[in-house]
């Protein structure tokens, strides 16, 4: 079993976010939001609809208020999981940077 607010859920991935009243797919893994340049663990979109535009959500782990299904993860599927965290150092140093750019662009205007 998962535990959502360690390890990386695997796509298709049924969550609830807290504050939310919709539920999220998992669609996707350290994104980057295209309007706002902000990194996040996973991008999702509203379950049961799919893919709205523009609907994706952006999330992090400690978002994630109940997960609802796990998503298909076979032998592939595990050994992506243990790739993306073995990059996950890596991210969050990368992510780390974002923000702190996020924040002197912010403050500039």
């Amino acid at each position: 079993m998962f535990d959502p607010h360690k390890d990386w859920l695997p796509i298709g991935t049924v969550v609830r976010l807290k504050g939310a009243d919709r539920l999220a797919m998992i669609v996707g893994y350290m994104a980057v939001d295209g309007n706002t340049r902000q990194a996040w663990d996973y991008a999702g979109y509203p379950y049961p609809e799919g893919k709205q535009d523009p609907e994706e959500v952006f999330f992090d782990r400690e978002n994630i208020d109940e997960l609802y299904q796990a998503g298909f993860c076979d032998a592939e599927g595990m050994a992506f999981l243990a790739y993306i965290s073995s990059a996950e150092p890596s991210y969050k140093k990368d992510r780390a940077a974002r923000k702190s750019q996020l924040a002197v662009v912010g403050a500039r205007e």
